[in-house]
């Protein structure tokens, strides 16, 4: 009866040992997946900069006629690159300032899972003086 009792210890002891190696394998890939989508976003957040940046480029160095008080518009980079950014629903607003031919940007655009984050900078732009009409 001693080695039955034994047999029934051995398998909850086998029992116990796979549930807890269940729960750490189920812990461990939640956590990777959570690492995994985290990187995937910094990622997405990086080419989002980048974008900025190009766009702010083209802004000050493009031609005056460029770049004029308007709402709300797509950016107004080269075609190839905005058309890029469609899915990200980037849009640019610029007013025009008390100071001739300085004008106030203002560039949105979205990131990460299902572009649910957004990206907001402002600066300023100098066209040179008088604006077009």
């Amino acid at each position: 009866m001693g080695e039955w009792r034994s047999r029934g210890v051995f398998l909850l002891e086998a029992l116990v040992s796979l549930a807890i190696l269940g729960i750490v394998l189920t812990l461990g890939a939640s956590f990777l997946a959570h690492r995994r989508a985290l990187e995937r976003d910094r990622l997405d957040r990086e080419r989002v900069v980048r974008a900025l940046a190009s766009e702010w480029i083209y802004l000050r160095t493009s031609f005056r006629n460029d770049v004029f008080p308007k709402d709300r518009r797509p950016f107004v980079g080269p075609g190839d690159f905005v058309d890029a950014l469609d899915a990200r629903n980037p849009f640019l607003r610029v007013k025009s300032t008390e100071v001739d031919g300085l004008c106030f940007v203002h560039l949105e655009i979205g990131y990460g899972e299902k572009m649910a984050k957004q990206i907001v900078q402002e600066g300023y732009v100098f066209r040179g003086a008088g604006l077009p009409q």
